[in-house]
């Protein structure tokens, strides 16, 4: 039987899920939404974007422009695709174009259990990664949402996350482009945890981490496809002898991403990284950046994806 749903909640507080300030540290905010809310780490203090007035990347999706802190897109927006109901979403600011993300809720953990595999094997300049895209290190949410009626009437999501073969076959020594390439839809990547990285964008093209319900520990299913659209603070943990993150993850084009902090450790922006959300320093060449702000992991394709 599944857990009631505050008993569950309050387990999921009590894990160091996304990043949260402190395991004793409440949720800020009141009203009905306030016991579904968490404080990431990377909000609570002065470094990168204000997470209460984060860009909404609505007007940031385009099929024509290569922009730095846009989203290069393949498909145009579809309006008439399902998604969450705008009228109920009370942590966006329209008029401003932001959004806050302490005052979004999140699905707890709960009763769902996820068993993952991931592997990564490197010969002949090809990387091959295969997963059952599911987190290897277990951590998910209560999936399906919909004993959560306040979650499941701001967005409508009924899916539940189910294992499936997932393999990519990337080169090892990755090449530039000619010309930045756009993203398409659906797995733009992987992480290291075993689950797939989807774009910025929802169906709508719209921001879809500031407008979906996501689970506390970053992830929700597209049907039974379970996915990520920014990276889970709680995966950037390695850290090299400079400061800087470690990888995350890898891209379709064969670049690898790094997590949220740059040389030093400082916590990367959308001015820091070019048009596709990257850059090239020293010797880790070009790779991408997660960032905190949209288009939050890769805007357009460095390389060639596979």
């Amino acid at each position: 039987m599944r857990a009631d749903p505050l008993t569950s909640l309050t387990l999921a507080l009590l894990v160091h899920c996304c990043g949260c300030r402190s395991t004793a540290q409440e949720p800020s905010g009141t009203g009905p939404l306030a016991a579904y809310l968490l404080q990431p780490d990377l909000c609570a203090d002065a470094a990168g974007p204000d997470c209460t007035s984060l860009r909404l990347g609505d007007a940031y999706f385009s099929t024509a422009t290569r922009a730095v802190g846009m989203l290069f897109s393949c498909t145009p927006a579809n309006p008439s695709a399902p998604g969450s109901v705008a009228s109920r979403i009370t942590w966006i600011n329209t008029t401003a174009g932001t959004w806050n993300l302490l005052q979004k809720p999140w699905l707890p953990s709960g009763t769902f259990s996820a068993a993952g595999t991931y592997s990564m094997t490197d010969t002949g300049g090809a990387r091959v990664i295969s997963s059952n895209d599911l987190p290897v290190d277990g951590k998910i949410g209560d999936w399906p949402m919909t004993a959560y009626n306040l979650l499941t009437a701001i967005d409508p999501n009924p899916g539940a996350p189910a294992a499936r073969s997932t393999s990519f076959t990337l080169s090892s020594n990755p090449q530039p482009a000619a010309t930045p390439g756009c993203i398409s839809p659906g797995a733009i990547g992987v992480t290291l945890n075993g689950v797939v990285i989807y774009n910025a964008a929802d169906a709508r093209g719209a921001d879809a981490v500031a407008r979906e319900i996501v689970d506390v520990y970053g992830g929700h299913p597209a049907m039974s496809e379970y996915h990520y659209h920014f990276m889970p603070e709680r995966l950037d943990v390695e850290r090299l002898a400079d400061g800087h993150s470690g990888i995350v993850g890898y891209i379709r084009d064969g670049y690898p991403l790094y997590g949220y902090h740059g040389v030093g450790g400082a916590e990367m922006t959308n001015a820091d990284l070019d048009v596709c959300h990257g850059h090239a320093h020293g010797a880790l060449g070009y790779h991408y950046h997660a960032t905190i702000e949209y288009p939050y992991t890769v805007g357009c394709y460095h390389g060639t994806p596979q």
